[in-house]
């Protein structure tokens, strides 16, 4: 009953159901979604890849004894059809249908006065709207209960003219009584955050933008959650003796490098988990630099290189460059100009400030060009974004400032 967990049981970056041990509430965001799934209007849940957004509604369906089932919008992709997609997972495998029957008949009587006579007909079955078929199923198998269809991963459609018109069609059928009486809701799940966008090139963007309600967007953790969850997973289950303030220090990185992504979160410590487990379950401080190695090593590796061809050759204090790639590590902004990298330049190199911005802003520029662009412009602003947040993360882990000089160093990793 007090024996150490396995490692892969406590940490699970991967799983598709949701790891009850390590799960942190979002208690607002529950509420929020289930209150939604109640209401009179579709659902929409939205986030950054990794952010739980699947761990978060399958929390909250289980909790709740919500039925539901999933149909993955990139399968709609390769089978063209979204209402197929439907079919699939609402319809039992396996199930026959009857598409077809033959009919043998006799000739009439005169012709039987010489010869037995027959002919046969083959006739086709009137099929019924497959969407209304997957509905019946789904009333049928939940007893008449309220169940929702998730649509997981919209943003795989998102440039499909042809499948988003689709689902505009399924979405308004809401107010059609053949389809509600069903009592079937949608939970519709991607990444961007305005709903709609995925239906301004399709038919109707209005009518389908009032049937479906936005639900708050689903962020990272922050650093007091990224303390619990490291407690939780280090000390209570794989009994790693850390005192308070190393644990603390422990979660402050955690979340610096991975920008509180649960993802990201469970990888990293995964990670770390088994350096521990080389070291005998002792905890060092030394550790993070090995866990840093790895994680960048596995998952990092391709933004390692991008930003490693960004960085300037030598490491003097007046490398612009450097300095404007290490002030993105430091901000934790969305978005990102050449005001704010300078505040932060000023921050962090106070002696070696730049008399003027022009050079920031050059830097910024040539960092959104090339095949491999580390920012993005924000269309109609002076703004830039990063195009991957792992961008981010690689530039937390492999820069450092000597603190005397002011260069910016790379700390050099064996990727290989």
């Amino acid at each position: 009953m007090f024996g150490r967990a396995e490692i892969n049981e406590v940490f699970t970056p991967r799983n598709s159901e949701v790891n009850k041990t390590m799960y942190i509430e979002r208690e607002a965001l529950e509420k929020e979604l289930f209150r939604s799934i109640k209401g009179s209007m579709h659902s929409f849940l939205f986030g950054e890849s990794g952010n739980g957004k699947s761990w978060l509604y399958k929390k909250v369906f289980s909790d709740k004894k919500i039925e539901y089932v999933v149909a993955n919008c990139a399968r709609a992709s390769m089978k063209k059809s979204i209402v197929d997609e439907i079919y699939s997972v609402c319809v039992q495998n396996g199930t026959s249908q009857k598409v077809s029957y033959s009919e043998t008949k006799k000739a009439g009587v005169k012709a039987l006065a010489t010869a037995e006579l027959s002919h046969q007909g083959n006739y086709e079955l009137k099929q019924e709207d497959r969407l209304i078929e997957s509905f019946i199923a789904l009333n049928e198998n939940s007893n008449s209960k309220p169940v929702v269809i998730v649509f997981d991963n919209v943003e795989t459609i998102f440039k499909n003219n042809e499948l988003m018109s689709e689902l505009s069609d399924i979405i308004i059928l809401l107010d059609d009584s053949r389809y509600s009486q069903y009592n079937v809701k949608f939970l519709i799940v991607g990444v961007p955050n305005q709903v709609l966008e995925y239906f301004s090139s399709a038919k109707n963007p209005s009518s389908v933008g009032n049937r479906i309600q936005e639900i708050s967007r689903v962020a990272g953790l922050v650093p007091g959650q990224v303390v619990t969850f490291c407690e939780n997973g280090f000390q209570h289950h794989l009994k790693v003796n850390i005192g308070e303030t190393q644990l603390k220090r422990l979660a402050r990185h955690v979340y610096d490098i991975t920008l509180g992504v649960p993802q990201r979160i469970h990888e990293y410590c995964e990670g770390l988990s088994y350096i521990l487990e080389d070291n005998k379950w002792t905890y060092q401080p030394t550790l993070l630099d090995l866990a840093d190695h790895d994680w960048l090593r596995k998952g990092l590796r391709e933004n390692y290189s991008v930003i490693e061809a960004y960085l300037n050759s030598d490491e003097t204090a007046n490398g612009r460059r450097n300095q404007v790639i290490y002030a993105l590590g430091k901000i934790a902004h969305h978005q990102v100009n050449t005001e704010t990298i300078g505040k932060q330049i000023a921050i962090e190199f106070p002696n070696n400030c730049p008399r003027s911005k022009s050079g920031i802003g050059q830097v910024l520029s040539n960092l959104a060009k090339g095949d491999k662009p580390v920012l993005k412009k924000i269309a109609h602003s002076s703004s830039y974004s990063l195009t991957d947040p792992r961008y981010l993360m690689c530039i937390r882990i492999m820069l450092h400032k000597d603190e005397t000089s002011e260069n910016v160093r790379k700390k050099l990793f064996k990727l290989s």
